[in-house]
């Protein structure tokens, strides 16, 4: 029960938007929204069987466009389950071309919940700013990105 509920809330991480314009310039801000699809999701159980603090999920899927129908990267997460009911998870979202962004966020599963973009690189180099992630009922979470230089 517990990787379903983590599955649904990292679906949330569904990032969309303008992502032919790459990352902001200098000063400039910019919002990017994609669509996060169904994950292939892996856990490691450490300790005592079943949810408890250290535990790791990994999960992996496709990125699309804020429509769902233009695959434009993928996404790369890796969540510990903490002492509290919150787990600590890194996103790395790779978009195709342009760069990657790096997420960490404390998500409460399976609820929406706001990342905090630490870093990127290629087109997304020194960009920072937060990542509005919004689970669906289908299944996809919405991400929507706001970033600045």
């Amino acid at each position: 029960m517990f990787l379903t509920v983590a599955a649904v809330g990292i679906l949330s991480i569904v990032a969309g938007s303008s992502i032919a314009s790459g990352a902001p310039r200098r000063d400039e801000r910019t919002t990017l929204i994609v669509v996060q699809r169904a994950p292939q999701v892996a856990s490691i159980d450490l300790g005592a069987t079943g949810p408890s603090a250290g535990d790791v999920l990994v999960f992996r899927s496709d990125l699309y466009d804020r429509t769902n129908s233009a695959r434009v990267g993928d996404l790369n997460i890796t969540c510990t389950q903490t002492i509290g009911p919150e787990n600590l998870c890194r996103g790395i979202f790779t978009f195709t071309g342009r760069g990657a962004l790096s997420v960490d966020a404390l998500p409460l599963f399976p609820n929406a919940t706001v990342g905090i973009v630490t870093g990127g690189s290629g087109r997304f180099s020194r960009v920072r700013g937060d990542a509005d992630i919004q689970p669906q009922q289908d299944g996809t979470t919405i991400i929507t990105f706001h970033l600045f230089s």
